[in-house]
């Protein structure tokens, strides 16, 4: 008879100081390394099942199992796995939000801890298409996304400099031409416009600000955003509060 453990894997992989422990010489694992192949994030959830087996005169209890990560597990026996025994532990991987190649350990404790064994599934993902909105939640227009609207560089006292990037996305299927253009009183900001935007690709403008020594109030710049030479209704903002402590 077969009993089972469910394990489910959500991310990340764990490490532990294995030095107070020994491997286990009663449970031998059929194998240790499973392979998922090439897995489709969209398709969602995939499990393996490791089978092995009590090689030892007395029985295994095991008391835990780690894969070092925020798991939802549930364990189907009592954890007691007999002389002769051939017992089963199903592990599934979710792959959302993840993408290349993965390799997970998962730790097996027995006997209060004192010993141990070790399995690994592994494989590549290959990531889902998701909403521009998903990272880019800022439509402008014309096909421009962004990933802020509002970017606020915190507190500067006079003379500090500090640097905030921003992503964006030409979420078309034309190139674009970008401008960013300076409404208000700009001192102290500088940056590059984007310009030419290839189709579907994304880019960084990056934006360095330093607070004049003049500037005695908090700062507001607006930049006005051209796409094609057309203004856009929505301009982009930069927020930086004045620090007036000495």
């Amino acid at each position: 008879m077969v009993r089972y453990l469910i394990l489910l894997i959500i991310t990340g992989s764990w490490v532990q100081s294995l030095k107070a422990q020994e491997l286990s010489q009663s449970l031998v694992f059929e194998e240790r390394v499973y392979n998922f192949g090439t897995i489709h994030e969209k398709d969602g959830k995939v499990s393996h099942t490791f089978y092995f087996r009590n090689t030892g005169k007395k029985p295994v209890t095991i008391t835990a199992i780690n894969t070092g990560c925020s798991c939802i597990g549930k364990k189907k026996h009592d954890g007691e796995v007999k002389p002769g025994e051939r017992t089963a532990l199903t592990i599934t991987f979710d792959p959302a939000y993840k993408s290349g190649f993965f390799s997970k350990e998962i730790f097996i404790f027995s006997e209060n801890g004192k010993q141990y064994n070790h399995v690994w599934v592994e494989g590549n993902i290959i990531p889902g298409e998701r909403p521009v909105e998903n990272d880019y939640p800022y439509n402008f227009g014309s096909e421009l996304h962004l990933r802020y609207k509002v970017m606020a560089l915190g507190y500067l006292k006079p003379g500090q400099a500090k640097k905030v990037e921003l992503p964006l996305i030409n979420a078309g299927n034309k190139e674009m031409v970008l401008k960013l253009i300076p409404k208000n009183n700009s001192e102290g900001l500088y940056f590059t416009n984007p310009g030419k935007i290839a189709p579907n690709s994304k880019r960084t403008v990056t934006f360095n600000y330093s607070m004049p020594f003049h500037t005695h109030t908090d700062v507001t710049i607006i930049l006005d955003v051209y796409v094609n030479d057309k203004k856009l209704p929505e301009p982009l903002q930069i927020k930086v509060l004045r620090d007036n402590k000495l």
